[in-house]
């Protein structure tokens, strides 16, 4: 579930599975059977809680992730909001909007990775984030043929418990703060696209 290659999806539990391929108009659909290696001892039940269990781990990772993306994204077009609002009158007030903004939106980033990490070895230096615990938890349930320990379901249920902290955290911002923001610039009425002047604007 790791490694240099980046993440990867959980292994199937033994099984009948299909594929299904689409070129165009044409579909084929086949069929296939994941068979158990004879030298596991895990039952089928205990192969299926295992990959049900890091499905789970797999999509709560996705949300925290897309929850960082559409952090990320917003801080970016307030930032560009702020640079168009420049010499206009409402520029302070814009200006502290979005400071106000970036700065929640900046604390419930850092709760969900670790901002300062930009290599391995600084992950050495600062604590672990939830995408990264999670991570770490990924990798201890898929370290071996074996049903999940109630250990990794209780860490689960916490870790999960607090992503979705973080996301209504996420959602409550969205809902007021940057509500707020967006209403200030509509009421500013900036201009959405402020052209440079070129060559041809000058010689009309």
């Amino acid at each position: 579930m790791g490694g240099d290659n980046g993440l990867v999806g959980p292994i199937a539990a033994p099984g009948t599975y299909q594929v299904r391929l689409v070129n165009g108009d044409q579909e084929q659909t086949v069929s296939f059977e994941i068979q158990k290696d004879p030298r596991v001892s895990a039952t089928q039940q205990d192969l299926e809680a295992q990959f049900t269990l890091l499905l789970r781990i797999r999509d709560k990772l996705s949300e925290t992730h897309e929850a960082i993306t559409t952090i990320r994204n917003i801080r970016q077009q307030t930032e560009q909001w702020e640079q168009r609002a420049k010499g206009s009158e409402q520029h302070e007030t814009i200006a502290d909007a979005g400071k106000t903004l970036k700065e929640k939106l900046s604390a419930i980033e850092e709760e969900l990775i670790q901002v300062k990490a930009r290599s391995r070895q600084d992950t050495l230096n600062h604590p672990a984030k939830l995408n990264a615990k999670l991570t770490a938890l990924t990798g201890v349930v898929a370290s071996a043929d074996a049903a999940p320990t109630e250990q990794a379901y209780e860490l689960f249920e916490y870790l999960a418990a607090q992503v979705q902290r973080e996301l209504n955290r996420l959602n409550e911002c969205i809902n007021t703060d940057l509500a707020a923001f967006n209403s200030l610039i509509r009421e500013s009425e900036l201009a959405a696209v402020i052209p440079p002047v070129f060559a041809e604007n000058r010689r009309s």
